[in-house]
């Protein structure tokens, strides 16, 4: 059961192995919905899924990329971002195999 619903047979449920090397996941607190925090061994933390219920079959996938005040154009945060941005990609390809259509 997922928040009072029964999950669909045959879903594949996102592994530690599916992450990039040196990420770890786990769950966080957002107002807005379920969240996932993600963390890089040497980056500190990269940001956030959010998964915000839309309605009884609709859900909206929102992701904050952790910047902790610095300058997008840091080498910090665009290497953040990069880590990131591969990280969404498996999440949103994950999600494209569970729910197709």
């Amino acid at each position: 059961m997922a928040e009072g619903r029964k999950v669909r047979p045959g879903l594949r449920q996102l592994r530690p192995e599916d992450l990039p090397p040196d990420v770890t996941a786990s769950s966080g607190y957002d107002h807005r919905g379920q969240c996932i925090v993600f963390e890089h061994k040497t980056l500190g933390e990269l940001g956030r899924i959010v998964l915000v219920n839309k309605g009884e079959k609709n859900t909206l996938l929102q992701s904050d990329l952790r910047t902790e005040g610095e300058s997008m154009e840091s080498l910090r945060v665009k290497k953040k971002r990069q880590v990131f941005e591969e990280l969404l990609t498996i999440v949103h390809a994950c999600f494209d195999e569970n729910f197709p259509g």
